[in-house]
């Protein structure tokens, strides 16, 4: 059993995945410090070719939202994206609301299934390594590439 143990996560290890989650949907983007009059939001991006039932699955951290079971934002189609909001009607094609805020000195939202597993995770920050065009400027903070990678150097400021 230990022998099986240690070459899983010498494989996990090798294969780059070791802190990475399920990814099937990830957090894309974050606006988490709008400037006055917008709305903050988090993007979620679907990495499969097929579409996700996301009823019941939940965002939590700073702020929570659990899914509807039926209508707009219950599922997001294969390679799609799908937004969440504070104030949907300030976000063109979000849904939301969304409880809570995002903190503007950084905080960790998670993404998690109906079963409460956590499918992506992100543990955002304003300062060290993080993008400072994303703190305040109108920017966003964005992934450089689809996927699950952890840590500053996975995102950017982006307008």
């Amino acid at each position: 059993m230990k022998m099986t143990s240690t070459i899983l996560a010498i494989l996990a290890a090798g294969t780059g995945f070791a802190a990475a989650y399920d990814s099937v949907v990830t957090i894309n983007e974050i606006h988490y410090n709008a400037p006055a009059g917008r709305s903050e939001w988090i993007e979620l991006r679907n990495n499969q070719g097929v579409d996700v039932n996301l009823a019941g699955w939940k965002l939590t951290g700073g702020v929570d939202y659990t899914f509807p079971a039926t209508g707009p934002g219950s599922t997001i189609p294969g390679g799609g994206y799908l937004v969440i909001a504070a104030t949907p009607a300030m976000v063109a094609g979000s849904i939301g609301p969304f409880t809570g805020t995002l903190d503007n000195g950084g905080e960790t939202i998670r993404l998690r299934n109906v079963n409460d597993r956590i499918m992506d995770e992100v543990s955002y920050d304003d300062e060290g390594d993080w993008p400072v065009g994303a703190d305040g400027s109108g920017a966003t903070l964005s992934r450089v590439t689809p996927g699950a990678e952890t840590g500053a150097s996975a995102w950017v400021a982006s307008t």
